[in-house]
């Protein structure tokens, strides 16, 4: 065997290698980022990576009549409209199957849950709210979705 054959089947090795090294958590980001429909199919939350790096989500449409913060445990909050509301952030992919160390807001309690997010095998996003640990909680699943049609503030 000649020092080319080597050195050729070494670099076929070492591309094959490259393409099945999994992909870094910057990576894997890019996998949950886009819109999704809620499981109730009232609103689209817009993924996105934010200025830190982190993973975050914000209501960017939804179906009905536009709707107002108006069970935010903070007075100053419940006059704003949530289309545009950041309701979920601080999400980072943890190595294993899982976006994690985050926060959900839900508008319809006002109440914000430790969360974490699994990108499932079908495609669906399984976001799963909870208090203290994840046992203790509630999943909704999310289907990817198109951009919703750019509408004037709030509505």
């Amino acid at each position: 065997m000649s020092i080319g054959t080597i050195v050729r089947a070494g670099l076929a090795l070492l591309i094959a290698f490259a393409a099945t090294t999994p992909a870094s958590a910057e990576d894997k980001a890019d996998l949950v980022t886009g819109y999704w429909l809620t499981q109730e199919k009232d609103g689209i939350i817009q993924v996105y990576k934010g200025e830190s790096g982190s993973i975050e989500g914000k209501i960017v449409g939804g179906s009905g009549p536009p709707r107002k913060d108006v069970n935010n445990p903070d007075p100053a909050e419940r006059d704003k409209w949530l289309r545009g509301k950041v309701i979920a952030r601080g999400f980072r992919y943890d190595g294993q199957a899982y976006w994690a160390g985050g926060t959900i807001y839900d508008p319809n309690n006002g109440s914000t849950y430790k969360c974490r997010m699994k990108l499932n095998a079908d495609g669906n996003l399984e976001v799963r709210g909870y208090i203290g640990v994840p046992i203790l909680g509630r999943t909704a699943v999310w289907t990817r979705t198109k951009a919703p049609e750019e509408r004037p503030e709030g509505r």
